[in-house]
């Protein structure tokens, strides 16, 4: 029997990494997202839902992976994908698989994120990009980096992949204060109402000690 599973396990294992084929065309490919997404974020990937980035439950990140003939490549596995900063002065802290995509690509090569981020860090501006297999997918007109209009932020202030003390430190300078106030730091301020306070030292401590698995 457990050589049988064994057997069937192998045979999977195959048939899942033959589904797809071609070469992911880094200009060919798409990127985009159903609207501008501010997604609170923790290493342990367990804060907040991408489909719930825009306030409800149904806003996901989808990408269309094509080769370089523009055909869509299906049976990509979920965990083919990166992202960060599309400006590198802000990099997020990343786990091992800090995203996972819904679903293999179709036929059409598409597939949707809609589940948590593993990690730490700020990005307030610029945006994010998303690469499948390596490949950052490029504006055709531009060739630059396509950046979804997408803002992270993490309790995990220092960005070293653990929520502790030394993020409670940060915490505490703009603790009680306002978005009008000239120290404000929007990065702290993780149930988004301008306002840094109980409300979000409550944020810090539910994912107090949460690290990557």
């Amino acid at each position: 029997m457990f050589k049988g599973k064994v057997l069937l396990f192998t045979l999977l294992m195959v048939f899942a990494t033959s589904l797809y084929a071609g070469d992911v065309d880094e200009v060919k490919s798409l990127a985009g997202t159903t609207c501008a997404m501010r997604i609170s974020v923790c290493p342990s990937g367990d804060f907040e839902l991408i489909s719930k980035g825009c306030g409800g439950l149904t806003d996901y990140i989808w990408v269309e992976v094509k080769d370089a003939a523009g055909v869509g490549i299906a049976g990509i596995p979920w965990t083919d994908y990166w992202m960060n900063a599309c400006d590198a002065g802000q990099e997020l802290a990343l786990c091992a698989s800090p995203i996972a995509a819904d679903s293999l690509t179709n036929a059409l090569g598409r597939t949707t994120f809609s589940g948590y981020i593993a990690a730490g860090g700020c990005i307030l501006t610029d945006g994010m990009y998303v690469s499948c297999q390596g490949k950052v997918f490029l504006d055709e007109g531009t060739m630059l980096q396509i950046c979804l209009d997408i803002q992270i932020v993490s309790p995990d202030i220092n960005k070293d992949l653990v929520v502790n003390l030394s993020d409670l430190t940060f915490f505490g300078l703009s603790y009680n204060l306002f978005e009008t106030h000239p120290d404000f730091n929007s990065c702290y301020d993780w149930n988004d109402d301008g306002w840094v306070d109980i409300s979000d030292f409550s944020f810090l401590g539910m994912h107090y000690e949460h690290a990557c698995f």
